[in-house]
């Protein structure tokens, strides 16, 4: 009975901690990477995902998507219930008509095809490693992380080594300080260009004149990313910089 007390309050000990540190923000973490692109591999397996299906491990802090050999059908995944250290990411319906994804976290960057990688098991399911949280952000003020509130936005940096086209249009998102983001995926399956933003940010519509390709920044086998959410739980991906490095205030 001891055992099983000191169990449940090491795991108390642990959710407590994580909940109230949080992911460090960009000055924190120390968090300093170019705006420059980062090399692709020289074949990339283009794919068509519709709906997402993600789970965040908040102690190992890696984002996991259905797949694999066994992927969580989609029939199976509104009632899919993760357990402590999993929980679910909201909802993410993609905008983008194609996606290339070619290494998981913490492989060593000369891997080849399967060795690049990381599949695990969760609940009878197959699951790959996709990304990896490094800080977050925040414009309006602290907010909650997965979803901000009202006028408020999250700025995510993660480990990602994926690239993703958009073909037609898309939902383009400033600051109107020289920075730019797409929107990727929304919550509900549906784009609300109303949303209430911080001063001075816009949301629009464009129409494309040729394809856009988006892929990780940092350069050499860097796969950087910011990925800002706003309280529709509507994320996008920034694709071009004010400046030459990102956070701003680092030379």
């Amino acid at each position: 009975m001891a055992i099983k007390h000191i169990f449940y309050l090491s795991t108390f000990l642990i959710l407590f901690i994580f909940q109230s540190c949080g992911i460090k923000t960009a000055k924190e973490a120390r968090l300093h990477f170019s705006k420059e692109k980062s090399k692709l591999p020289d074949t990339l397996n283009w794919k068509k995902i519709g709906f997402a299906k993600e789970l965040i491990n908040t102690l190992e802090l890696i984002v996991v998507i259905s797949g694999g050999t066994k992927p969580i059908p989609i029939d199976k995944w509104e009632d899919f219930e993760p357990s402590f250290p999993y929980k679910k990411n909201i909802n993410r319906h993609l905008l983008f008509q194609q996606t290339a994804f070619y290494r998981s976290p913490n492989t060593d960057v000369n891997c080849k095809d399967a060795e690049c990688i990381n599949e695990r098991e969760y609940k009878n399911y197959s699951w790959v490693e996709i990304a990896k949280p490094i800080c977050v952000d925040y414009v309006g003020g602290k907010t909650d992380m997965l979803k901000p509130e009202k006028g408020h936005l999250v700025i995510k940096t993660i480990q990602k080594c994926q690239t993703v086209l958009f073909t037609d249009s898309i939902f383009q998102l400033s600051d109107n300080k020289g920075n730019y983001y797409v929107m990727h995926a929304t919550e509900n399956g549906k784009v609300d260009t109303t949303v209430t933003l911080p001063r001075g940010w816009t949301l629009k519509k464009m129409i494309l004149k040729e394809p856009l390709i988006i892929s990780p920044f940092g350069g050499g086998n860097e796969c950087y990313y910011n990925i800002v959410g706003d309280n529709l739980g509507q994320g996008y991906h920034q694709y071009i910089f004010a400046d030459k490095y990102y956070p701003t205030n680092e030379k």
